[in-house]
This record gives structure tokens, C-alpha cells and sequence, in this order.
């Protein structure tokens, strides 16, 4: 029995007293053991900079999941994996995740989201400082990253240490910002995308609602497909009321808080950037949502990550021009203020209280 659990502590995720220096060269050899030689030349290159060994400080405790890249998809990746460290930094920061709960991943289209290291303030602007989310989900051949567009599959999985380290065949790319995200024809939204940046705001028509949303921190755009877009008769209707389009669409987006797919159903209300009541709906076709009463539209594709928030786009046009001030005036406040305070999840992202660390 005192064999057996000496032997037990050996095989202890972290053992005592281990430095981050010796959990990072422990971890380069297991990546090299693994055949993810360019990785592990990627994870050695953490020691080059002040920012880099704070990363390797941090995988050196708690529990982590790596979406680690194979030799393969490093090979097509335009990142200079020895010239640049904060490239490097970021990049592998975005490829790890705070805890460890794959085996919670429901099926598609339902999509889980776990919050990574990645929180270089030029990459990333979330309410509160958050670091940015990484989304993912299950089919029948097992679990996928829904990174930029496309569906990278996890195909290998291993463990080191306190790390679960799960192979995929691509490098992750970091979501971009807003303009450029609904400008991909990937997400079917390019014609919200040339409407928003037509809107002048009135306090200055050299600024469009796009580049306002674009500068936000912390935004939840319900954004119409084209089809959508090219049937709602309410648009040309409101032209060229620059003021009534800004209600329009104030009423597809709520400001200063990211809200993903986890918490459509969490029990909590939002309020539009025009001060309208989101609802929200499912049924065995999927998931709706209506501004201030108006009509029901079907989320087509949830959860489109961006450097300053989330995009889910839906089917129709929300009907709803009306617009309240202090509702939103109070609702911003109010998302400001639970940002303030916000910790870090290690478990999905806005589907239930986790172990948390402030920042």
C-alpha cells in the first residue's frame, strides 16, 4: 500500500515545489514526444519575452485545455514562429483554455465557449477586460472549434500534467473586429454590414453606426441575413431618417455586455441599445428573439466571435423602431457596473456559476 501510493504521487498533475520553468520545459518534451514539434518549438519561445513566461506562469497551476495545432497546420500559418514573440504569445493564448470540461460539450448546434488566455488589450476589447472566448461543439465524429468561418475537428487527444491537450488539424485564427466580421460573405450579413456604415450619427456625420459599434466594448449584434435585409420594406421606408434607422437598429444590439448563445435561456433580460426588452424562445426548430414585442426572428448561426463581442445572425429584420432612453441609459449603467466586477470562468462561458479568480 506505501509502494502504491508513492507511486500515486508521483503521477500528481503538478508535483510540489515544481517551478514554471520546469513545467514549461517539461511540457516542451511532451509536445516533441507527442510528434507537435513546431508547437513545442512555439511553447519554448514563451521564455523570450516578460509577457511569454507570464503565460507559462499560468499553465503552471490550475487546469488548462490546449487546442494544440499539429506540425501540419503550423505549416500553412503566416505567424513567424521565431522572429515574433508577442505574435507568438497571443497566438498560443488563444489556443488555451481556463479549465477543463470539454467532456460537458453538448451537440450541435448547441455550442459551448470557454474563456482563453488571450487578453492583449490591441486584440481583444470585451466589457471588463475579459480575455477573449473560444467556441466549440460535438458532432458525430467528436468535437470541432468553430474558428473564423470554418469548423476545425479535434483529432487526437492527450494529457500533461494539470493539460488537456486536444490536437486539431489548423491554427486558430483571433476573431476580428466587427466591420471586418460581418463583411466576410462566409456569415451572409455583407448587406447590415454596407447599411451600418451609411448611417451617419447625427453628433457627427463623419461617424457611422458601424464605426461606433466597432469602437464599443462589449457588444451583442443580432445581425439580419441578406434575404432579410432585401425583404424588410420597413428599411426603405425609414430612408433617409437617419434617426429612425439608429432606433431600427439600436434595437439588434445590446451595448456593453457580450451575450452568447449559453445564455439566451439563462434567465436573465437585456435590454436593446434603444432601450427595448429582448425576449427570447426555443422549440424544436431552434432559438428566437424579438425586440420590445416585435416579430420572432430565427437565429440561423450563433455565436460569430469578434475582438469586441458576438454576432448571431438571424432570419428577419426585427420590427422595432421604438426607443427609450433611460431604459438604456440604465441598462448600459448597469453593464457597466457587472463588468467592473466580472471574474473569470473556468467552466463554460454563461451557462452557470464556475470556480472563479478575479482579475
Amino acid at each position: 500500500m506505501l509502494f502504491t501510493s508513492f507511486v500515486l504521487l508521483t503521477l500528481l498533475p503538478a508535483a510540489f515545489g515544481q517551478s514554471w520553468q520546469q513545467y514549461i520545459n517539461g511540457l516542451v518534451q511532451a509536445l516533441n514526444t507527442y510528434g507537435l514539434t513546431t508547437l513545442a518549438a512555439a511553447s519554448a519561445a514563451l521564455n523570450s519575452s516578460s509577457d511569454g513566461q507570464q503565460v507559462a506562469q499560468s499553465l503552471s497551476t490550475g487546469n488548462w485545455t490546449l487546442f494544440a495545432p499539429n506540425n501540419q497546420a503550423f505549416s500553412s500559418a503566416p505567424i513567424n514562429l521565431t522572429s515574433d514573440p508577442t505574435s507568438v504569445r497571443n497566438l498560443l493564448s488563444y489556443h488555451v483554455v481556463y479549465g477543463n470540461f470539454t467532456d460537458q460539450t453538448s451537440p450541435y448546434p448547441n455550442i459551448t465557449l470557454g474563456r482563453t488566455l488571450l487578453n492583449d488589450s490591441s486584440l481583444v476589447r470585451l466589457e471588463g477586460n475579459e480575455s477573449q472566448v473560444l467556441a466549440w461543439s460535438k458532432g458525430s465524429d467528436g468535437i470541432f472549434v468553430l474558428n473564423n468561418g470554418t469548423t476545425v475537428p479535434v483529432v487526437n487527444k492527450t494529457v500533461y500534467q494539470n493539460l488537456q491537450v486536444l490536437v486539431i488539424d489548423s491554427v486558430l485564427k483571433i476573431p476580428q473586429n466587427l466591420s471586418d466580421t460581418i463583411s466576410n460573405s462566409t456569415y451572409d450579413v455583407t448587406t447590415l454590414a454596407g447599411g451600418l456604415s451609411s448611417i451617419n450619427v447625427p453628433t457627427n456625420n463623419s461617424t457611422t453606426l458601424l464605426n461606433v459599434l466597432d469602437n464599443a466594448s462589449g457588444i451583442t449584434l443580432f445581425a439580419p441575413n441578406n434575404s432579410a435585409i432585401a425583404t424588410a420594406d420597413c428599411i426603405s421606408g425609414l430612408l433617409p431618417n437617419n434617426t429612425a434607422l439608429i432606433a431600427l437598429f439600436g434595437n439588434h444590439v445590446i451595448n456593453g455586455t457580450t451575450v452568447y448563445s449559453p445564455a439566451f435561456t439563462n434567465g436573465n433580460n437585456y435590454t436593446s441599445a434603444s432601450g427595448e426588452p429582448f425576449a427570447f424562445k426555443s422549440n424544436s426548430s431552434g432559438v428566437y428573439v424579438s425586440s420590445g414585442g416585435s416579430n420572432w426572428a430565427h437565429i440561423m448561426r450563433s455565436d460569430v466571435l469578434t475582438s469586441n463581442g458576438v454576432v448571431h445572425v438571424i432570419d428577419s429584420v426585427l420590427l422595432d423602431k421604438k426607443v427609450n432612453v433611460s431604459a438604456a441609459i440604465s441598462a448600459y449603467q448597469s453593464a457597466t457596473s457587472v463588468a467592473a466586477s466580472m471574474t473569470i470562468e473556468t467552466g463554460p462561458v454563461g451557462v452557470a456559476p464556475t470556480t472563479s479568480a478575479g482579475h
